[in-house]
Order: C-alpha cells, then sequence, then structure tokens
C-alpha cells in the first residue's frame, strides 16, 4: 500500500471507530452483522404468465355505497393473470395484456382520467397501456409492469408515480411511464416507496428514504440499491426492504426496529443489505406493515418482525416483534404467499388460500382477526391474491 493508501486508512480506521464508539448496542450490532454475499446475475428473464382464472372477492371496497355488493365473483373477470387490491380499488392485468379496474376512485386511482371521488361497481378498461404482465400497488398508487420490461403508473401519489421527482402533490388520473424503470420484472412497493426487480437481478428503488432503504443516500429518485445481486424477488416490508437471491438466502436493509434485518438486538438501520439468517433456500418473500414472511422450497412459510394483531402466525395478537424467523405453523405445503398491511396469505399446492392476522382485510373469514392460519373457502382453487380479492382457476 502506497503512503496516500496507508494514510487514508488510518484515518476510515479513526473515522470508524470515533462512530462505533457513539452507537448505541443496536446501531453497532446492524453495523456488525454479515454482509448480503454476492449472488452474481438473478432472474434473466421475466416470470411466465401466470394460469389465468376469475376473480373473487369476499368483500366491498372501502368507501363503497351502502349496498354495495361484497361475496362475489367480480363481474366480467376472465382470464385474470394479476390482481392489486388497495382496499378501495382493484386493477387486474388479462391474459391478452389488457388492464381493469374497479371500485373507488381514490384522486384518480380507477386510471380513466378523473380524479373526483366516485365508484364503479364494475371494471372498465384502462386505456393507454401496452401489453402488460402484472400489476402491483403503493396503497391507491398503482404500477403496471409491461411486457417490454418497463413500468406505467398512476394514482393518488404523483411523487411515487413520477419516479420520486418532486413535482406537485396532486394524484396522476392517466397511467403514464415511470421515468427510468427498464428491464423489470416484478415489483415490491411500499407505502412511501416503491421497489422494482431487474431482469440483471438488480433492484432498483425511489420514494421516501427515512431509514435507508434507498441506501446511503440523501435523494428520492430512482436509483440502484448498492450491495444488491442475484435476487429473484423484492417486497417493502414497511421500515425495511426484503429480497430472496436466485440462492435461496433472503437479504434485507433499512430499519430494524421490529427486528426486520433478522439483527439482535432490534434497532438501528443500515442502507447496505444483510443476510437475513433462518429461512435457507428461500423461493419467494412478502412484505406487510413492518412484518416479513419468506417461503422456502419444501413449502414452509417463515414469518418475522412485527406481530401486531396475529401478523406472525405465532398465537400471539399483541403488538410484540420478533428478529427470529420462525416456521408458522399449522399450514401444509405452500406454493405461494403474499401480504397486505398486518394479514398474511398462503396458497396450498392444491389451491387452497390460507390467512392469519388483522381482521380488516380477513374481514367475514375471521372477522375479530386470527394469530393462527385459517382456510379461506373459495369457489375454486387460488392462484394469486392481494388484498380481498383472489384469482380462482378452474377445478379439475
Amino acid at each position: 500500500m502506497g503512503g496516500t493508501g496507508w494514510v487514508r486508512g488510518v484515518v476510515f480506521g479513526v473515522a470508524v471507530a470515533l462512530v462505533v464508539a457513539g452507537c448505541s448496542k443496536a446501531d453497532r450490532a446492524v453495523l456488525g452483522a454479515p454482509r448480503c454475499p454476492d449472488g452474481g446475475r438473478g432472474a434473466r428473464t421475466a416470470p411466465a404468465v401466470a394460469r389465468p382464472g376469475t376473480v373473487w372477492t369476499w368483500a366491498a371496497h372501502f368507501g363503497a355505497p351502502a349496498g354495495a355488493e361484497g361475496r362475489r365473483a367480480v363481474p366480467g373477470w376472465s382470464d385474470v393473470v394479476s390482481v392489486a387490491d388497495s382496499g378501495s380499488t382493484t386493477v387486474a392485468v388479462r391474459a391478452d395484456g389488457t388492464v381493469w379496474s374497479y371500485g373507488v376512485n381514490v384522486d384518480g386511482s380507477l386510471g380513466h382520467g378523473v380524479r373526483e371521488r366516485g365508484y364503479e361497481a364494475e371494471p372498465r378498461q384502462v386505456t393507454g397501456i401496452g401489453p402488460a404482465r402484472a400489476v402491483h400497488n403503493s396503497g391507491s398508487t398503482f404500477y403496471v409492469v409491461l411486457r417490454d420490461g418497463g413500468v406505467v403508473a398512476w394514482g393518488a401519489d404523483r411523487f411515487l408515480v413520477r419516479a420520486g421527482r418532486r413535482q406537485g402533490y396532486d394524484g396522476v388520473s392517466v397511467p403514464q411511464r415511470v421515468p427510468g424503470a427498464r428491464n423489470v420484472v416484478a415489483m415490491g412497493p411500499g407505502l412511501l416507496n416503491s421497489f422494482a426487480l431487474r431482469a440483471d437481478g438488480r433492484v432498483v428503488g425511489w420514494g421516501v428514504n427515512l431509514t435507508d432503504v434507498l441506501g446511503d443516500t440523501d435523494g428520492t429518485r430512482l436509483r440502484t440499491v448498492d450491495g444488491v445481486s442475484g435476487a429473484v424477488g423484492v417486497a417493502s416490508a414497511g421500515e425495511a426492504v426484503v429480497a430472496v437471491r436466485a440462492d435461496g438466502r433472503v437479504c434485507a436493509w433499512g430499519g430494524n426496529a421490529h427486528g426486520l434485518l433478522g439483527v439482535e438486538p432490534r434497532g438501528g438501520q443500515t442502507g447496505r443489505p444483510v443476510r437475513v439468517p433462518g429461512p435457507t433456500h428461500a423461493v419467494q418473500v412478502a412484505g406487510g406493515d413492518d412484518v416479513a414472511y419468506a417461503l422456502d422450497r419444501d413449502g414452509a412459510v417463515w414469518a418475522w418482525g412485527r406481530g401486531a394483531s396475529g401478523a406472525l402466525g405465532d398465537g400471539d395478537a399483541s403488538d410484540h416483534a420478533s428478529a427470529r424467523p420462525a416456521r408458522v405453523a399449522g399450514l401444509p405445503r405452500i406454493k405461494r404467499i403474499a401480504a397486505y398491511q398486518l394479514t398474511a396469505y398462503a396458497i396450498d399446492t392444491e389451491g387452497g388460500l390460507w390467512g392469519w392476522g388483522s381482521g380488516l382485510a380477513l374481514g367475514p373469514n375471521a372477522p375479530g382477526g386470527t394469530a393462527v392460519p385459517v382456510r379461506i373457502p373459495l369457489p375454486g382453487p387460488a392462484e394469486d391474491v392481494s388484498g380481498r380479492h383472489v384469482i380462482v382457476g378452474a377445478r379439475g
């Protein structure tokens, strides 16, 4: 090492020592957690389109007029491959690449060019969108991943639609391209920010960076998250972000107040992705309100973070937290997971839908919520779920 390099090394070491000396025990634990290792390249192609189906809901939209029908098949929706439900608005992608919406219009969330609040009981096509692959949402802001790898968005939060550019606070009622979002195969939006998985296994994010979920930056615009590679799935979990890599490892970054980084003692935050101990050979992750889930290749579901309303599925409905991922008991072999606020869902290999957590989303299936998994009755096998809407396939 040259003289200049030696001096820089000494200065850096002194600086680190001073910073660590002033940190809390939780901060030091986060800083000392093992880095998320380099995983090379991740998914190089977009995931296959899911088998089409109808859409079933078990409750009316929040804010819908009195008497709005709840438990029903959504009229006119067949061949649906992806659905996103904010609670007030629901958007679906059909196998032909068209996009449809219905429900309560929250500052443009229906995507029909109108910002005024209103209610549409039946789906109508959202025009001006190229062939779509999947839909995701940050509250009442919706993102559609296109088959060409681009992303279009609209809805209540202009800041998120414009990839973190501060251009006013009014809603966006007509779909528009998200600047800089390219080669996207999947997304994991949060309420204050959004994250997208690219075909090269890297993750990009934009929005509010309160707990370093965008990394070590003061900016809000779309950027690549450093230290994440080889990812095949990503999900926002509120104060932190979780990602699953092609080698089955789970990594997380952001805030650790609820133990989402898998580090004890809880507390501290970091924009440097760290490996979450516990689940191995993971194939999917999902995130809710400060709670995270992982599905492993053996069909087991793991949960960690905030357990309010029974979100951890551990039988405890109190507002507690765990930094140690634990297997959710009482489930058969699972093939897909999802989360909505403090509610978790799991679809078993036979198409059965299971849920646990807050009764806000489970509705009549568990009116007061449940801290252990319960089976949700459906007219057919479940293929995917969001909020209180589920894609249902044909029996047999």
